[in-house]
């Protein structure tokens, strides 16, 4: 018995080890908080036990991608923490809250109108790919804005694809 609890204990160390404990990758869509309009954010995820942390730097409204009336962009940095729900075969959804800040701009001649902080949500769904190593979500971030200039106050959502290489 204590043999098969020994292999047992050994089996269940090695596949907990080769699951990826960290991803980065890129996520874009209609993302940010700040700007109406497409963006980029460079994704990094951390795991904490059986959830996670992510982390996004992005930048949103450049080279004509901005839906709203003054042309604008803007420089984010998100984190969210994920409590994770495996669906079976690769799959998984997550949820969980997130705070944002960033900087926006009015027309691309660095015209600064303001900070922006934000608080919000995340809630996605993943698949992992079993044999390469990298990670497809499509997911959506609503967050209220609470201090902002006046084009970014309030609620925005968006949805957004992201693609992340696993290790």
């Amino acid at each position: 018995m204590k043999k098969t609890l020994l292999i047992f204990a050994i089996i269940m160390a090695s596949v907990s080890v080769s699951f990826a404990q960290k991803a980065i990758g890129l996520r874009w869509g209609m993302n940010s908080h700040l700007v109406n309009g497409m963006g980029t954010e460079l994704s990094y995820q951390q795991a904490l036990d059986n959830n996670r942390l992510e982390i996004d730097f992005g930048v949103a409204g450049i080279f004509g991608h901005a839906v709203d009336k003054n042309n604008s962009f803007s420089l984010s940095l998100s984190a969210a923490y994920h409590w994770k729900f495996g669906i079976g075969k690769g799959f998984s959804w997550y949820v969980g809250p997130a705070a944002s800040t960033g900087l926006y701009f009015v027309e691309f001649d660095k015209s600064f109108e303001g900070a922006v902080l934000g608080i919000g949500g995340q809630v996605g769904i993943e698949y992992n790919f079993s044999s390469i190593p990298f990670q497809l979500s499509l997911d959506t971030r609503p967050m209220v804005n609470l201090l902002a200039p006046k084009p970014t106050r309030g609620f925005n959502i968006g949805v957004c694809l992201s693609v992340r290489y696993m290790f």
